[in-house]
């Protein structure tokens, strides 16, 4: 036995129509993979994206600033600490009201499991975050 636990990496985005986007992640989020969600971002909403972010530092890196320099990206942060400004939290809340006190076998059911039970997740309004 190693000790290191199995996990699940997803990071996800509430559109402010309403539309979620998760994207899984088979690494410790990084730049590297920013780079990948906001790729994938502009691919399902467009070239021109205002993306919301937190302050967490794969977000904030460097390599994030540089990929979105000659881009239409923007990006805004979300003040330190303020979760509870975060729409995404919310789906994050939902979900574990979903999955909580679940025995799964093994960690392929519980991935299957989560991201069903976020296709049917009701998003909440961005605008009540943003705009209180």
């Amino acid at each position: 036995m190693t000790g290191k636990w199995k996990s699940i990496k997803l990071l996800g985005a509430v559109s402010d129509s309403g539309e979620t986007f998760f994207l899984p992640c088979e690494v410790n989020f990084n730049s590297d993979t920013t780079i990948r969600l906001l790729d994938a971002l502009q691919t399902k909403f467009g070239e021109k994206i205002c993306v919301v972010l937190d302050n967490a530092s794969y977000f904030t890196a460097n390599a994030v600033q540089e990929f979105v320099e000659d881009t239409p990206i923007e990006l805004c942060y979300l003040p330190r600490g303020s979760p509870e400004l975060n729409p995404t939290e919310e789906c994050w809340r939902k979900l574990n009201q979903v999955l909580g006190n679940r025995l799964f076998d093994d960690l392929d059911e519980l991935r299957d499991a989560a991201l069903s039970a976020l296709k049917n997740l009701e998003p909440p309004e961005v605008f009540t975050y943003l705009c209180p």
